[in-house]
């Protein structure tokens, strides 16, 4: 048998089969119908799903992933996880941001709440001026479905968005990233709601006094005054050291306006901390505490 090789069956199989451009097409067996088991759209998935936000930042995500389908939430939470959303600025009604994506520079993100006219907020107010402890339930971030529905918007509107990648749908995955980062700060900041709806914490408690001032004005019947009203708690302030925990530059700017010379200025803000350790150390809670401590 000289000059010729011996080839195994599975050889010659190999060698009939038919060749193009030096590989090898052969039938690996019947095609299957593979059926997708991915949510539908507006579903969420991954593990973001199980992450608490506060109610604010749940009705966020709410309104932004009725919109998106399974996969650009999917990838959006991968962007969320890895921290490429940066530069979140409040605006009045809309909150932007900056996404790194796959291209060199991060694209821009700005998030355009339900509009609100000052009718529609003005009923907001109303709202949590009328609902018992409710500037305790918007400094902890529990706010009512009513206040979500005003402030935030309600389940039937959604928030737009507007990116400079060239995804075109209304959701797209940087879109999906903000939603979530945006979720997280006003679950750590409550107040980042009334500052995107051009309010403040500081300017909503001083409105809300006047709608309490305004309703004390109102002569009440027999039925208010027999029926009564739900108290709100009592405040419990901090205690803080005023000039230790200040900005001492402050005092001294502030003094600086009535002081003809330099002179006076330090002489002014030295007579304030000596009034100031005067009065501290003379101050009952302050006698206790020494007394504590003269007995340890």
């Amino acid at each position: 048998m000289r000059g010729r090789v011996l080839m195994s069956d599975e050889a010659q199989g190999a060698s009939r089969r038919p060749r193009m451009d030096n590989v090898i097409y052969a039938n690996f067996g019947a095609k299957t119908q593979v059926t997708s088991t991915e949510p539908e759209k507006g579903e969420q998935t991954g593990r973001i799903r199980q992450k608490r936000f506060s109610p604010t930042g749940n009705r966020v995500v709410q309104l932004t992933l009725k919109n998106a389908d399974s996969g650009r939430i999917r990838r959006g939470e991968d962007y969320y996880r890895n921290d490429n959303v940066t530069g979140v600025q409040v605006l009045e009604g809309r909150i932007s941001c900056k996404v790194a994506g796959s291209q060199n520079e991060p694209f821009d993100v700005l998030m355009t709440f339900p509009y609100r006219g000052s009718e529609k907020l003005r009923a907001a107010y109303a709202t949590i001026a009328e609902t018992p402890n409710g500037m305790k339930l918007v400094r902890e971030g529990r706010l009512t479905s009513a206040m979500l529905d005003h402030l935030i918007g309600d389940p039937d509107e959604s928030i737009y968005f507007d990116c400079t990648c060239p995804d075109r749908t209304l959701v797209c995955k940087h879109a999906v990233a903000t939603a979530y980062v945006v979720a997280e700060k006003m679950t750590a900041n409550p107040s980042m709601v009334l500052d995107m709806r051009g309010q403040g914490m500081a300017g909503l408690e001083a409105l809300i006094n006047t709608f309490h001032t305004r309703g004390e004005e109102e002569p009440e019947t027999n039925e208010s005054f027999w029926e009564g009203h739900t108290l709100p708690d009592l405040p419990n302030p901090k205690v803080a050291a005023a000039i230790d925990d200040s900005d001492i530059n402050y005092l001294h700017r502030a003094l600086r306006l009535v002081s003809y010379t330099s002179l006076e200025q330090l002489r002014a803000v030295s007579d304030i901390e000596d009034m100031y350790e005067i009065l501290t150390s003379t101050h009952p809670s302050q006698r206790i505490d020494d007394d504590d401590a003269d007995e340890e």
